[in-house]
């Protein structure tokens, strides 16, 4: 029983993902931007397998811009 439970479970996390996701791609992208979010990485996220965790792809892409901008921020050392 293991095995189907933990997919409705995964299941389930995907459809509360989904309705937020849905309700937060009806918003303009400079508010999902001062939210930390991206259209593209919502809508990517969307379509992935259920069995990947789509909270933790978001949170990748957001850590991954993060590094970027930290790093376009900072100046760079002279070689």
């Amino acid at each position: 029983m293991l095995p189907v439970t933990s997919w409705l479970e995964g299941y389930s996390r995907r459809q509360q993902f989904r309705r937020m996701a849905q309700s937060l791609l009806k918003e303009k992208d400079d508010i999902l931007s001062d939210l930390g979010y991206d259209r593209h990485d919502l809508e990517g996220a969307l379509h992935l397998p259920i069995r990947n965790d789509a909270m933790q792809y978001i949170e990748a892409c957001r850590s991954k811009r993060a590094m970027e901008a930290r790093r376009t921020k900072s100046p760079q050392l002279a070689g």
